[in-house]
């Protein structure tokens, strides 16, 4: 285990605080050693002490009635447009539906057929081995 120096100890005392049963174990024994061997190391544990005892003691009064009041006061409304948009939720079902039915319309390839075709058509319907089945 590397001396405890006070730079390392200083940094440790910002970010574990004044007790040192709540710093990395390795760094404790270290850190017990600077305190009995440096003033600065020990001015910075009261100082740290201080601040820590005096946030502890820190008692903050409940708001007041009127502040509240101007707090909710000044929050922001909700718009009433949202409102008038949910209104319309059947009707824009309904145009979302109509558009899907008209591009799926407009997917549906189209077939150009001559008089030939519809005689072969007709023929296909009246054979029993085409997928439409039966005479016609």
């Amino acid at each position: 285990m590397a001396e405890m120096t006070l730079d390392r100890f200083l940094d440790l005392l910002d970010r574990h605080g004044p007790v040192i049963d709540r710093w990395p174990a390795s760094d404790r024994d270290g850190a017990e050693g600077l305190l009995a061997a440096s003033a600065e190391a020990r001015s910075a544990m009261a100082d740290a002490r201080a601040v820590s005892a005096a946030l502890n003691d820190l008692r903050v009064p409940p708001p007041s009635a009127a502040m509240l009041g101007r707090i909710l006061d000044a929050a922001p409304r909700p718009r009433r447009w949202i409102s008038e948009i949910l209104s319309w939720r059947p009707a824009v079902a309904f145009a979302a539906a109509l558009v899907v039915g008209v591009y799926l319309g407009a997917m549906v390839p189209t077939v150009q057929a001559n008089d030939d075709d519809w005689s072969t058509f007709g023929y296909a319907l009246a054979d029993d081995s085409s997928p439409f089945g039966g005479t016609p």
